[in-house]
């Protein structure tokens, strides 16, 4: 008999592509997704454990989905049930199960566990699935917390964002151990995932007619391009030294992988997401401005542009640092010529760090003037347990806080709008995402106009804005079929409406 379940998403792009794999592992098993959580034997919610919003949004899915859909049994998947598992397991009684975010090709051993008819209980186990085992008790629910090793991948035959983009993961874990981030205690430590296994998978989609592709971990900087060291991802809860995540000579690990990827062939851009500032690798530069697929858009999460914070964030750089970083970037594709103008600058800024003072702050805010970047989140400081800030002194308001990051925020948007409007006149390739219907009047249904929602080499998945683009359905995308979702398409802006812009397809 059939099984069907349903996945209820959270959290960043990195637990996207867990969830898209957790997807492939339940249809290789032969289980079947619905989009109705009503008709579901399973509803998994692959949850956030970050910061406290996301928590509570993820704890809120899964009693809502308990309350709702009473017939289906609820596995809470992911880092919050990576990070409270051990809690939940006796009192968090609206789940029937939880799983961690380690190995994610064990998810048949809890799945068996909750349904002993279903396809999985017949699939024999993988050697290593019996040195794992599902804790429970006579009043708790089953857990399973998979080894947190290596970089989980394999058959994702369902992507959850928009046709024809995808999502890397070339990185699992973090050792950068910043003061404010539990990523360490949900993640683990850093791990990298092999060249020729991301190699593969990025020519398979390709294969598949995929036009964009963003590399995402927790810090591309640190790369390795060599296999990592078995049981790495201990090493930081064992109190032993981490190792080192570059080699001394020679290229970087990143710069090894963008060679390598350079060497792929076909039509596609490649996008990097989150660099650590602290140790950027600028061999990355040369790789990048010689091969134009390589979009001129770097995430670089500054945190905040005043010393004394930077440094109890357990980090090492400084304003000037950071802006002479931001500068060598540019200086690059200025040089090289590059066909895009200009390297785009995405960041973040953490407000109401524990002893920020009003003149950090105003520290932080001439940085973000200085800094021009394009795009940029301010987001208020979540006190987490289990990381040093979480007991440091002189813990800010969270009012002072969300002040600060609403005015962090409005001048980003004056920036961004300013710099958005240079792009008026201009030409470029537009990723289309969307097609928006339109009510079609029975007297003009033949001339009527079309609207699409796109994204530009400069605007990243969720985070930025987009581009509304009009045109006629007899135009034609650049293989020369219709216009769809999808679709690349050559375009001239015209307008700016807020952080969007308005194009016409050529």
């Amino acid at each position: 008999m059939t099984k069907w379940f349903f996945l209820d998403q959270h959290g960043c792009a990195k637990n996207q592509v867990d969830g898209e794999l957790l997807i492939g592992i339940l249809t290789d098993k032969g289980w079947q997704k619905t989009t109705e959580p009503e008709n579901a034997d399973l509803i998994i919610v692959n949850s956030c454990g970050f910061i406290e919003p996301a928590k509570r949004e993820s704890i809120e899915a899964v009693i809502t989905a308990r309350t709702a859909y009473p017939q289906a049994k609820i596995l809470l998947a992911g880092c919050l049930a990576e990070r409270y598992g051990d809690i939940f397991k006796t009192d968090f009684e609206e789940a029937d199960a939880f799983f961690g975010n380690g190995d994610l090709s064990q998810l048949p051993i809890l799945i068996d566990r909750l349904f002993p008819d279903a396809p999985v209980a017949q699939q024999q186990q993988s050697p290593n699935e019996h040195d794992q085992s599902v804790h429970s008790t006579e009043h708790s629910r089953p857990f399973l917390k998979p080894a947190q090793e290596g970089v989980c991948c394999g058959s994702r035959p369902e992507l959850l964002n928009f046709p024809r983009s995808a999502f890397i993961k070339i990185t699992e874990g973090c050792n950068n151990c910043c003061s404010f981030c539990a990523i360490p205690l949900i993640r683990g430590s850093v791990r990298s995932r092999p060249i020729d296994s991301i190699i593969n998978e990025i020519r398979d989609f390709v294969r598949q007619g995929y036009k964009e592709f963003n590399l995402i971990g927790q810090d591309l900087a640190v790369y390795e391009a060599a296999h990592p060291l078995d049981k790495l991802s201990n090493r930081l809860n064992s109190g032993l030294p981490t190792l080192p995540t570059q080699p001394k000579q020679g290229l970087s690990g990143l710069a090894q992988l963008l060679r390598a990827i350079s060497g792929i062939e076909g039509t596609f851009s490649v996008r990097l997401l989150y660099i650590h500032p602290d140790h950027f690798p600028p061999d990355i530069l040369p790789i990048m401005t010689a091969d134009t697929r390589f979009l001129p858009y770097f995430d670089i999460p500054f945190q905040s542009g005043s010393e004394p914070i930077i440094r109890a964030m357990n980090r090492c750089g400084s304003a000037e640092i950071y802006l002479k970083l931001i500068e060598n970037i540019r200086a690059a594709f200025r040089t090289a010529e590059s066909p895009y103008g200009e390297a785009v600058i995405r960041t973040t800024f953490l407000t109401g760090f524990p002893g920020e003072t009003q003149a950090d702050f105003e520290r932080t805010a001439a940085f973000l003037q200085a800094a021009q970047s394009l795009w940029s989140g301010a987001f208020a400081y979540s006190q987490e347990e289990g990381t040093k800030a979480a007991d440091m002194k002189k813990q800010v308001p969270a009012k002072i806080a969300e002040q600060r990051k609403t005015a962090l925020n409005e001048l980003q948007l004056k920036i961004t709008e300013q710099k958005l409007s240079a792009f008026c006149g201009l030409e470029t390739d537009v990723l289309i995402e969307e097609i928006i219907p339109q009510e079609q009047n029975s007297e003009e249904e033949n001339t009527q106009g079309c609207i699409a929602l796109g994204r530009a080499w400069f605007q990243a998945p969720e985070v930025d804005g987009a581009v509304v683009v009009n045109f006629s359905e007899t135009q034609k995308d650049s293989e020369g079929q219709p216009i769809t979702a999808g679709s690349l398409v050559r375009v001239r802006i015209t307008a700016l409406r807020g952080i969007d812009l308005e194009a016409d397809a050529l």
